[in-house]
């Protein structure tokens, strides 16, 4: 399912809210929680994770959902692009509404008493999720 061993060492409660994220019919999935006022989280600052925080982030807009997008750089696409264009797209995608953690790499992944997820990153920083939970990796 992932190349994260965090993950990969998590049981089916953890795992079945997690996709991979691969194809057209993986985004149509997350644009129907998005579009229910759900909760997404992405993994992975790239092009990919980016360009999905984008797009996902402005569709909340409208549904009252929301969108974090994590990641280990100092800005989206930190190691492709040079300085000034990784925090000019950081601010492209924060414009959409999208919460971004940097500078954070998942340690943890736990489920809370009422089925929900909860990430603890390596920052020592946890985060919970109230809404419906979908977890995406993009790397």
């Amino acid at each position: 399912m992932t190349r994260n061993p965090v993950f990969e060492r998590a049981g089916s409660e953890v795992t079945d809210k997690v996709t991979l994220f691969r194809s057209v019919a993986d985004f149509q999935q997350l644009h129907e929680v998005a579009g229910k006022g759900g909760h997404i989280t992405i993994i992975g600052g790239g092009f990919l994770g980016s360009e999905l925080a984008c797009a996902l982030g402005y569709k909340t807009k409208s549904t009252k959902g929301s969108v974090t997008q994590v990641y280990p750089e100092y800005g989206n696409m930190a190691k492709v692009l040079p300085e000034y264009l990784s925090r000019w797209t950081t601010d492209k995608v924060k414009s959409e509404g999208v919460d971004i953690i940097t500078h954070s790499t998942v340690k943890d992944v736990t489920t809370t008493p009422d089925g929900k997820l909860k990430l603890s990153f390596d920052t020592g920083k946890e985060v919970g999720f109230i809404y419906t939970f979908s977890l995406v990796y993009t790397l």
